[in-house]
């Protein structure tokens, strides 16, 4: 993947610090050319990354004083946003004991890695010597992209449903 560009912060466990995401990723998401669904897909990776980040400050660092890192990378071939965070909260993520919930009879909490999974294409952990690390990824798709996929199923119908175009790697 290239990338078209990068961010980085440090942000500190406080809750109310987590409204400065919604800004950087609309930065981010400006590099590229006019995404098809802009504002559903701008809300949805704020959203995932929102309950992302909640759940560090909650559960890695249990609500104790600390920091974290989050990097943004907005990259082609293909396109996408991919988020990376860092933290050194003392605990650790059990993915192998992680269950998506009962939607039947959803709990008052513990949405968060689910609601993250839905939102997003791809959400990786992984336990480092230096602490967790976290990847999101969404996949993106330009308005030109989009209307040129609607115009060849209008001449030749539903079915191909292979992507027809790659956005150049320029911003």
């Amino acid at each position: 993947m290239t990338s078209i560009a990068s961010r980085s912060m440090v942000l500190p466990t406080q809750l109310s610090r987590l409204v400065e995401l919604e800004q950087v990723i609309a930065e981010m998401l400006a590099y590229l050319p006019p995404l098809a669904n802009a504002e559903a897909v701008q809300y949805n990776v704020v959203l995932a990354l929102h309950e992302h980040c909640v759940n560090i400050v909650k559960h890695a660092y249990g609500g104790q004083e600390g920091q974290f890192t989050v990097i943004f990378n907005v990259q082609c071939d293909p396109t996408c946003i991919q988020i990376d965070t860092y933290d050194t909260g003392p605990c650790q993520f059990n993915a192998s004991g992680w269950q998506p919930p009962d939607l039947e009879e959803p709990p008052l909490h513990g949405l968060g890695i689910f609601l993250m999974r839905q939102l997003m294409d791809l959400v990786e952990y992984e336990l480092t010597a230096q602490g967790n690390h976290w990847r999101l990824v969404k996949y993106l798709s330009t308005a030109a992209d989009a209307a040129a996929v609607d115009a060849v199923e209008a001449d030749e119908g539903p079915g191909s449903q292979e992507p027809m175009f790659q956005l150049p790697c320029e911003p």
